[in-house]
């Protein structure tokens, strides 16, 4: 027992020798792993990009402002032009040989041509090629992700959000806040409720469940407003880590404060993808 007492002492200085001997080497293998770890989180977030393939349309506008400002005779840094800030090698790809020989760079096209190239490239490579402005683009974007969800009406385009394969959160992510209201531990029906947002006003379906988009770390509140049966007492509300002492759920933010409790990583409702605040449920009795 001396002996391995002895030998762990000895380890422990030898350590503590090369560590106070040799501090460059110890600071150079700190920076050189945390510039690892730092490229991996990066090379997973890059994937986190989504990519839309469906309704050009709904994204002409919102890539045209966010890469040009909306003009067709914008000249941008490096090279890129035009409303859609093309380079000349992926803008002879979208316009053609005949064309590209006529108007060289896409600022030189008229905006029937350059809208035309849109076209083209986003067939075949969706929103891939403006992924560096996707932070501007994708603001203010409704997702339809759930088949439930009623906040839609009016967005009859929203496109279908793509899986995030790494659950990896960004500041552009929309949330799909969902929960279900019971009357004696039954389904409540037909129950709307307000959000404290403008046009997001979700309804109970037969199964007592709503749901409803709200963009990430966006302020929002829940409240039954109509379709209560009078009478009706709330007895209790669960996932509501931030005011856990009272059956409301008010100055919540999507995506962020569900994930402020580390108890919470033990809870039914947690999931790591941080795009579905689920469990907001409203228990009434009677």
């Amino acid at each position: 027992m001396l002996k391995h007492t002895n030998k762990s002492a000895k380890n422990k200085l030898k350590v503590k020798s090369f560590i106070a001997s040799k501090p460059l080497v110890i600071i150079f293998l700190a920076i050189f792993v945390a510039g690892g770890l730092y490229l991996v989180f990066k090379s997973y977030a890059a994937t986190g990009i989504p990519v839309f393939n469906t309704d050009p349309d709904f994204w002409r506008d919102k890539i045209g402002y966010c890469e040009s400002g909306g003009r067709y005779d914008r000249m941008g840094p490096s090279g890129y032009t035009g409303k859609y800030q093309y380079d000349s090698g992926t803008w002879r790809g979208a316009v053609g040989a005949e064309l590209a020989a006529q108007y060289p760079q896409a600022y030189l096209a008229p905006g029937e041509i350059q809208e035309m190239a849109f076209n083209n490239t986003f067939a075949r490579r969706g929103t891939q090629p403006w992924n560096s402005s996707y932070h501007c683009w994708i603001k203010g974007t409704t997702f339809a992700q759930s088949g439930t969800d009623q906040s839609l009406a009016g967005y009859p385009s929203a496109p279908i959000l793509p899986a995030n394969p790494f659950g990896l959160p960004s500041e552009s992510y929309n949330v799909v806040i969902s929960g279900k209201i019971t009357l004696n531990n039954q389904p409540l029906p037909n129950v709307k409720l307000t959000t404290c947002l403008k046009d997001k006003s979700p309804t109970t379906s037969a199964e007592g469940r709503y749901s409803v988009v709200v963009p990430l770390d966006a302020s929002f509140c829940l409240r039954p407003t109509e379709g209560v049966p009078e009478g009706a007492v709330l007895s209790k509300t669960n996932n509501n880590i931030e005011t856990n002492d009272k059956n409301t759920y008010e100055y919540q933010k999507a995506g962020v404060d569900t994930y402020h409790s580390i108890w919470y990583l033990f809870r039914p409702e947690f999931n790591w993808d941080r795009r579905n605040d689920t469990g907001y449920n409203f228990y009434y009795t009677k």
